[in-house]
């Protein structure tokens, strides 16, 4: 079956790869803005006199609005154009980017962050469908693994460039160097990107389906990000969490019976494309995860100033952006299933090294797990888009992607969210047996630190109503006690890689077939 697409594919080589480095650079810079804020958080926090709490939504404001409206805009992309979409995208988010930087209030900064993830949700999902269209099979693999590794180095390395730029420049300036990078993004859009869309697509938006998931979605994403603050079985959230599986199962009921769905679920029946799906939440979960715990241990544990911990990590996104072209290619002339296995097994096992870290682990000791998780990352994350895409048919490529992403998304969440959680949870344990050895210790002081610890994190503990010589005392205990944490959410992590190693093995992916064709195809030819 021939799938016709308005505009022609691109033939020249040269006009490919403009294509291609277009794309990835708006791609770098969205993916960038989900990690850089973290290290400036504290400096937006003291200039602005706000709370933690509050400065936290700087973050999550991003979050929530990228993952609830990715789903959508893939299928707006497909309706309406995915160049229009990837102009308009990129426009906004860089118009965003300004706002944010000239912010006057934390109320500012936060509405601006909600509109900037709103310019990257209606760009990301259209770069990959315009990199289906415009590669043929045999150099898909190389472009969607540079995709790839754009997206992820981006994300890995934004704790460095955010500690260069704050060091440097203020907090500002990790919004408005988007600046020029939007632009020139926009301008060479505008002029090598061809439009491609689905002719025959209807024009009519699921809008039920945009409402259901997006329920589900916002429900779930402000479920997992306010859960440690206002606790897991509180009300609010139980309740959060109840909505969005009642949100999702609308969700699935109604796209069954729609006559243009949102997402086809047709598409899960390639067990290439629910395994791959699988994949990009998992390794997000592992990659942004995992960032966060270590940013987190050097600054807090070691003291590590933002610069020197960004270069301490440089390691993982080095290794991460080596590999992926390198994989990307390999995509193209060999099934991915067992290479893709192997490699997450080695991230379990980097992430089990790491979790054996102490107060004064030397830094080689730390450096080089990171490097060989940066290895198998890339090694997943760079074939993982030709993965997905190749087991949808093209007219419905913004639809896979933006399921793609969305999941991808979703796991950058949960990453920070379960991870988090696990730590605060053990340093909370730790720190209560510790608070026993101590009878002269006030009640309330015990009480407070706890509490702040609870909704606070290690932060927390030294904003409670405990005396001053109480607190620098706990500042020594929470830096002992992090490292048990630390130990039990990486090997967490460990715990995710190793069930993406297992999902890696349903994937069928055989690039050099005459077209990749999903188990379900397979199956009704033999039928028939």
């Amino acid at each position: 079956m021939q799938h016709h697409i308005s505009g022609s594919p691109v033939r020249k080589p040269d006009q490919r790869w403009k294509i291609l480095a277009v794309v990835a650079s708006a791609v770098f810079i969205v993916n960038l803005d989900v990690t850089i804020v973290n290290i400036a958080l504290p400096n937006i926090i003291d200039d602005f006199y706000t709370s933690f709490a509050a400065g936290e939504w700087v973050l999550n404001a991003y979050i929530l609005v990228f993952a609830v409206l990715l789903i959508p805009m893939g299928r707006l992309g497909d309706v309406i154009g995915r160049k229009k979409l990837f102009i308009s995208g990129i426009s906004v988010f860089t118009v965003a980017s300004a706002l944010c930087g000239l912010a006057p209030d934390v109320g500012w900064l936060i509405g601006a962050r909600a509109l900037q993830a709103a310019g990257g949700a209606a760009m990301m999902p259209a770069t990959l469908s315009i990199l289906n269209v415009t590669f043929q099979e045999n150099q898909r693999g190389l472009a969607m693994g540079i995709w790839g590794a754009a997206a992820g180095t981006a994300a890995a390395i934004g704790p460095i460039l955010g500690g260069l730029l704050v060091g440097a420049f203020g907090w500002p300036s990790i919004f408005l160097v988007n600046l020029p990078v939007g632009a020139a993004a926009v301008y060479a859009g505008l002029k090598v990107v061809p439009e491609s869309q689905e002719p025959n697509a209807s024009r009519k938006l699921d809008l039920r389906g945009i409402l259901a998931i997006s329920a589900a979605l916002g429900t779930l994403t402000f479920a997992l990000v306010e859960g440690q603050g206002l606790g897991w079985t509180s009300p609010i959230i139980v309740g959060l969490f109840c909505a969005s599986a009642v949100a999702f199962v609308i969700f699935i009921h109604t796209e069954s019976r729609s006559p243009a769905p949102l997402v086809n679920l047709s598409l899960f029946r390639s067990r290439s494309f629910s395994a791959g799906n699988a994949l990009g939440l998992l390794v997000m979960f592992c990659l942004v995860g995992v960032v966060f715990l270590i940013v987190m241990y050097l600054q807090v544990v070691r003291q590590f100033t933002p610069l020197v911990t960004g270069l301490m990590i440089l390691p993982l996104p080095l290794a991460l952006a080596a590999v992926s072209a390198f994989a990307g290619r390999l995509a193209d002339r060999v099934p991915m299933r067992w290479i893709m296995a192997g490699a997450l097994a080695l991230v379990s096992g980097s992430f089990l090294i790491l979790s054996k870290i102490t107060l004064d682990t030397a830094w080689p000791l730390v450096a080089l797990p990171l490097a060989a998780a940066g290895l198998g990352l890339g090694m997943v994350m760079a074939p993982l888009g030709a993965v997905v895409m190749a087991s949808a048919p093209v007219e419905k490529s913004g639809s896979a992607s933006g399921v793609l992403t969305s999941l991808r998304q979703t796991g950058a969440v949960l990453g920070v969210s379960v991870l988090g959680a696990i730590m605060q949870f053990k340093l909370v344990a730790n720190l209560r047996a510790f608070f026993e050895l101590i009878p002269f210790m006030p009640q309330a002081a015990k009480e407070s630190i706890l509490e702040g610890v609870s909704r606070g994190g290690m932060n927390g503990a030294f904003s409670g109503n405990a005396p001053s010589f109480v607190q620098d005392m706990i500042a020594q205990v929470m830096r002992e006690q992090f490292v048990g944490a630390l130990s039990t959410a990486l090997q967490g992590a460990a715990v995710a890689a190793a069930l993406g190693a297992l999902t890696a093995l349903f994937i069928e992916y055989h690039p050099r077939a005459s077209g990749f064709k999903p188990t379900a195809v397979r199956f009704i030819e033999r039928v028939e």
